[in-house]
């Protein structure tokens, strides 16, 4: 049996790419028949673009066989699909990602349909001021396009930012005409808005049920665990990488929610798998950042440089030339799945819990 890879976002992809790149046979069981480029949602949104569709085809291997479908149920050979098919595996790599529709009755832009949703309601009520809650990497870039495509925007958020970086976003926001306020909790279940306002939740990503339904581990927010090598706990045939998983112990402390993550971390997954077959050991994940992209609407943007550990250098690319470098990073993102067998990436912060060499060297 082949390996089947669920989920077709970042993670997925290269995953099923890498497998592919070298030989072993791969399934990709992904909901839709073409991938969304999620870090362009927030241009979706505000009209900027119809979509963020990509063809499978330009990003996906030849040979990973595809089966469209909305996984229901992971068993202990297969997964069961809504539709009532099985799709049997002898190792599965779980990256479902993340976006699944949370509780507030606020608007989001997780998700495609999400985004489609918004700018439906926008586009329905032109003259509407936009509320967005959380000063996050996505509320940030949502208020950038809305202000840029004319919107009145106020971008709320419950604490002072402590990031310098973010402290810049929030003052280039302010000179495109958003409104910010810090220090400020709104209630998303029971936000009362004005008629004109429209509330959209950016304060955190949602994770499907998936894992949790399945009777594997998960933490409190439905993660599935997974070990320095991605691997289940107690599931050795399963391993998993993506915004739907929590890598347990010092390698995953430094870890944030991000293509930047998915991909390197789907590209691991695939190694393991690899080497397992070859009867080589399991290489522990090692991840190290380089920087922080950041869309700010207009043509600008800011590309803050970062430690191994995510935390910030004293340099970044602001302005025009940040928003380029920006755009270019999207644009070799796509490349990099596609020639994922050539993908490689920094090595991770020192931990002297597990006695981790310092190193900054490319795979």
């Amino acid at each position: 049996m082949a390996t089947v890879v669920l989920g077709g976002g970042y993670a997925g992809i290269m995953a099923a790419n890498r497998l592919a790149a070298r030989g072993a046979p791969v399934r990709l069981v992904t909901t839709r028949p073409w991938f969304v480029e999620r870090i362009r949602l927030h241009t979706v949104a505000s009209g900027a673009r119809t979509d963020a569709r990509v063809p499978l085809e330009e990003v996906l291997d030849g040979r990973v066989e595809v089966e469209v479908g909305t996984a229901a149920r992971i068993g202990q050979n297969a997964v069961e699909l809504e539709s009532g098919a099985s799709v049997p595996f002898d190792t599965l790599v779980f990256a479902v990602g993340s976006g699944a529709t949370g509780g507030s009755r606020a608007f989001r832009v997780t998700e495609e349909a999400q985004a489609d949703r918004l700018r439906a309601e926008l586009e329905s009520r032109p003259d509407a001021r936009v509320t967005v809650a959380g000063a996050g990497l996505t509320g940030i870039e949502l208020a950038g396009a809305l202000a840029t495509a004319g919107r009145a925007v106020r971008l709320v958020t419950a604490h002072e930012p402590r990031r310098r970086a973010t402290r810049a976003h929030l003052v280039d926001l302010a000179r495109l005409g958003v409104s910010v306020e810090t220090g400020m909790r709104l209630d998303l279940e029971n936000h009362a808005a004005d008629d004109d306002d429209v509330l959209v939740d950016t304060t955190g990503l949602r994770v499907p049920g998936l894992a949790s339904a399945s009777g594997l581990p998960t933490d409190a927010d439905g993660r599935l665990l997974v070990d320095a090598t991605l691997t289940v706990p107690g599931f050795p045939r399963i391993l998993g990488a993506g915004d739907a998983v929590l890598v347990l112990g010092p390698h995953g402390r430094h870890l944030r929610a991000a293509c930047a993550t998915a991909l390197p971390m789907g590209a691991h997954a695939a190694d393991i798998i690899l080497a397992r077959s070859r009867g080589g050991a399991a290489a522990p994940f090692d991840l190290g950042y380089l920087m922080q992209c950041v869309d700010l609407g207009a043509g600008r943007g800011h590309v803050q440089l970062v430690k191994a550990d995510d935390s910030e250098r004293p340099v970044a690319v602001t302005g025009r030339a940040g928003g380029l470098l920006k755009e270019t990073v999207c644009r070799l993102t796509l490349r990099w799945m596609a020639r994922a067998g050539r993908y490689s990436w920094p090595s991770g912060p020192s931990t002297d819990a597990v006695g981790l060499p310092t190193s900054a060297v490319a795979r």
